[in-house]
């Protein structure tokens, strides 16, 4: 069932187009990675969905209605931010308590959801006293106060260090399995992306060029994928680009990433060996599998500056 649906959104700031043409549907009970460069559009697309921004044109129903300025609509999403800025002199507890009274939920809610996140130890704690880690854990709780159907998080985990990730993105799978949690998070750190997320979007200059289960983008661009590690990786290119069956090639300092027509890979290897013999390079090893998220992240934001140009 699809929670938000956006199609050809469009918001400007002055000559500035944010977001142009931006199309997005996120599925109830999935983890929704939203990658882009700075600058791509995705704070913007984030605030169109919480209803903190009106598009200029184009159509966005959250939960099928106009999140625009709807307290309703905010009832049903909580928010995780970068920098979650909470009164620091207040008890974790006596905080999370008002919040029920705000939102007119029994403030038993209070406890359970700091069950919930792992941080019952801290109940008593001033705000101010918790750790890194800890502090987006409770910012998390915060978001759960009013049982939420979804939240969106905004480079949650940019300030923690990697055990403080690790156990963070443990408590997001849980609460995505245990509480039935829909989730979009927008980061940087796209390994932990590929631990937690089941799709992707992958968003440039204001639009989604791809979008999708990570399984399903891994096929469509990391499918007869090889890389070649070599001594001389421009001269090497220049002979393999002329391959009829090589359909992408990326040259890097260590050497080639070349996607090929599947089921001509046996064909690929005594090519690329041959082309190396006559051109006098030296091969260091041949490796075929996946593309990594970085990668696929990689080969897409090249694909949609090319088609923009």
């Amino acid at each position: 069932m699809p929670l938000v649906v956006a199609e050809n959104l469009i918001k400007s700031y002055g000559q500035v187009k944010a977001v142009n043409g931006l199309s997005l549907t996120l599925y109830e009970g999935s983890v929704t990675g939203l990658i882009g460069p700075n600058g791509a559009g995705k704070t913007t697309t984030i605030k169109i969905i919480l209803g903190l921004l009106k598009p200029d044109s184009g159509r966005v129903e959250v939960f099928g209605e106009d999140p625009w300025d709807n307290p309703k609509i905010r009832t049903l999403i909580g928010a995780v931010h970068e920098k979650a800025f909470f009164p620091s002199h207040q008890k974790v507890i006596d905080y999370l308590m008002r919040t029920c009274r705000i939102f007119g939920v029994p403030e038993s809610r209070a406890s359970e959801v700091l069950r919930l996140v792992d941080l019952q130890e801290a109940r008593y704690r001033a705000i101010k006293a918790l750790s890194a880690g800890m502090l987006q854990k409770f910012a998390i709780a915060h978001a759960l106060i009013n049982y939420p159907q979804m939240i969106i998080a905004d480079e949650m985990t940019s300030n923690l260090d990697p055990q403080a990730r690790s156990a963070l993105l443990d408590l997001l799978l849980r609460l995505n399995k245990d509480e039935n949690v829909t989730f979009l998070l927008s980061s940087h750190i796209l390994p932990e992306l590929s631990r937690v997320c089941d799709s992707i979007a992958i968003i440039n200059r204001g639009r989604v060029w791809a979008f999708g289960k990570l399984t399903e983008l891994y096929e469509k661009y990391g499918a007869g994928r090889i890389r070649v590690s070599t001594d001389k990786p421009i001269e090497l290119a220049g002979e393999v680009g002329r391959l009829p069956y090589v359909e992408n090639l990326e040259v890097n300092a260590r050497g080639l990433s070349v996607k090929v027509v599947v089921g001509r890979e046996e064909e690929f290897y005594e090519d690329v060996s041959r082309l190396a013999r006559d051109v006098g390079v030296k091969i260091y090893g041949i490796e075929t599998g996946s593309s990594s998220l970085e990668e696929l992240y990689r080969l897409v934001v090249d694909a949609s500056k090319l088609k923009e140009t």
